[in-house]
């Protein structure tokens, strides 16, 4: 008795603490930058926040999707769940340039979940509680001069990466380098992206040492005209080399059509692309071929499916994708790939990754077999009919559905 009576009066504990604070879960699916939950914790004081959607009057789901001057935008779809707030339903949108700290990441994404938890606890008794604060900018959006862009909307990245690791028999050295130009407006998307490559590593086997190297360089552009709603057109070309798949030069350029089944609007919440390209590629071989090729064109042509969900049962994105060569009717290459993550019950989550593909189209490679030495260094692609990668995870947490507390301590 005593024992149902203690429990009786901590169930009302949590009810009176409850009406104190507007129960809220932030679902920040996949990888979202800036998305600090214990930092939304310590700042938001008329939010408690739970580790189980099933708990909260407020569900706010944060999406982000890179715009295209490197930055992040960030869309919030804030849903009232219980009570007085059920049914409200609102999305905010903020951005954060390229430069933006991790710190103006949080800030940003914090900003706006404060003012959606506000709409939601308005309708509540925690308005009488809550004071809303202004600042005032200072020169009127009428008063003030348009910004002038002398880039014209062009981002450009440089990106290099050089990592060497060894120890008695064994050292390795791999460099890496890339320039980007990118140019994204409503209307168009064009990329520009050169890159070069290099890979050494040599193996000391006593009474001798094998080196083996690897080496490639790429030129890849990218042009999306927007048609509506819901149609692109544009197309990819692409010059490469690569010494590991025995291309002296890999030219193929590929016009392309895709149509999205939801509006462009919506793609950081949900997509179903269908796309379809065709075109040519050239290409040189460093060594004949099986097919006795040092050189020849082919036509090909390329499709697939692409989906992109997130919402409050979980998240997922599935893919696949053909490529085919069109005077080879058994030469192509089938792609079937992405990951789910499903919330099962309250606390258990499971997350599924993976991709196979049904490798045909491997016209590259060197009639001469490779030696053992190059088939142990992977110094070059040999014949397979299929490759593949998968991963599972499950996680499964319960106890109090509070996390309101933050200590720092020693490290989280």
């Amino acid at each position: 008795m005593r024992l149902l009576l203690g429990l009786g009066l901590l169930a009302a504990a949590a009810s009176a603490q409850d009406a104190d604070r507007l129960t809220t879960f932030v679902d920040c699916p996949g990888y979202v930058p800036g998305c600090d939950i214990e930092f939304f914790q310590t700042e938001i004081g008329f939010a408690r926040f739970v580790r189980d959607q099933a708990n909260a009057d407020a569900y706010v789901l944060v999406a982000a999707e890179e715009t295209g001057g490197g930055g992040t935008r960030y869309t919030l779809y804030v849903q009232g769940r219980r009570g007085k707030t059920a049914g409200r339903r609102d999305t905010l949108v903020t951005s954060v340039p390229p430069a933006a700290s991790d710190d103006d990441q949080r800030r940003a994404l914090l900003n706006r979940i404060r003012l959606g938890l506000v709409g939601l606890a308005s309708q509540t008794p925690l308005a009488d509680r809550i004071t809303v604060g202004y600042t005032a900018p200072a020169a009127s959006a009428e008063t003030a001069a348009p910004a002038r862009d002398p880039w014209n909307s062009w981002v450009i990245s440089l990106n290099g990466q050089g990592f060497s690791n060894g120890e008695q028999s064994y050292t390795s050295t791999n460099l890496y380098g890339s320039v980007s130009a990118r140019r994204v407006t409503d209307a168009l998307k064009v990329s520009i992206r050169p890159s070069v490559s290099y890979s050494r590593s040599a193996y000391d086997l006593g009474d001798t040492t094998e080196v083996a190297t690897t080496s490639s360089y790429g030129l890849y552009t990218l042009a999306v005209k927007s048609l509506d709603a819901h149609w692109s057109a544009g197309g990819r070309a692409s010059v490469s080399r690569s010494t590991y798949s025995n291309y002296k030069l890999q030219a193929r350029a590929m016009p392309a059509v895709e149509y999205n089944v939801f509006p462009f609007s919506e793609s950081t919440r949900r997509q179903i692309r269908i796309y379809y390209g065709a075109g040519v590629e050239h290409s040189v071989y460093a060594d004949t071929t099986i097919f006795e090729k040092t050189r020849e064109v082919q036509a090909i042509h390329n499709g697939g499916v692409a989906t992109e969900f997130a919402q409050p049962w979980g998240s997922v994105d599935i893919y696949t994708e053909a490529t085919h060569y069109l005077t080879l009717p058994d030469k192509y290459n089938l792609q079937i790939g992405g990951g789910v993550e499903l919330r099962v019950i309250r606390g258990l989550s499971v997350r599924v990754d993976g991709q196979y593909s049904f490798v045909r189209d491997q016209i590259n490679l060197p009639a001469e077999d490779p030696s053992d030495s190059e088939i142990l260094t992977r110094q070059q692609e040999l014949a397979t009919g299929f490759n593949y990668y998968a991963s599972v995870g499950l996680s499964y947490s319960f106890g109090s559905i509070y996390n309101q507390v933050v200590n720092a301590r020693f490290g989280s």
